[in-house]
């Protein structure tokens, strides 16, 4: 009794710790992936007739979108990130277009953007980078009462976005 006891006590632990453990998960689309960390979500969302065309949505929270694919606005002490491509010559982002080693989010001072191909009305941060060529546009749209957590998982987000 003593030898079942033990190994239904060993089982639960492993699976807890395995559970507490897990590893982030990728995701990727058109040859651009992000890293997610535990319990975040993410799906590739493209709007091919879209310019800067969105390539992925990932949040903190459950992912809700509009009965037109649009993307419904985070909800308390959530955060939303949107990674969209600009593919278009005449409309593509200019100033400094160095990805940066580390993002930062100055999360006091969002600036009003225009809804894009379903994305939300509402202040977000928005930084766009060049890599390999290609341009993209992370645009981050946080919900209200933030978690220093959830702060520091959203720029493992971004930090994480490689491009081949």
């Amino acid at each position: 009794m003593r030898c079942v006891l033990l190994a239904v006590v060993l089982c639960f632990s492993v699976t807890a710790g395995s559970s507490a453990g897990e590893l982030p998960r990728s995701i990727s689309v058109a040859g651009a992936s992000l890293r997610l960390p535990v319990g975040w979500q993410a799906v590739a969302a493209l709007t091919p007739d879209c310019d800067p065309e969105r390539l992925i949505v990932a949040s903190s929270g459950p992912l809700l979108s509009g009965s037109s694919g649009s993307v419904v606005p985070p909800r308390r002490g959530q955060v939303t990130v949107l990674l969209l491509e600009d593919r278009y010559r005449q409309d593509r982002p200019s100033g400094d277009l160095r990805r940066p080693a580390r993002f930062s989010i100055a999360w006091s001072r969002l600036v009003q953007v225009k809804p894009l191909c379903g994305s939300p009305d509402r202040p977000a941060f928005m930084r766009a980078f060049r890599v390999h060529g290609r341009y993209f546009v992370f645009i981050v749209y946080p919900g209200t009462q933030i978690s220093p957590q959830t702060r520091a998982e959203t720029l493992s987000v971004l930090d994480s976005v490689r491009v081949k």
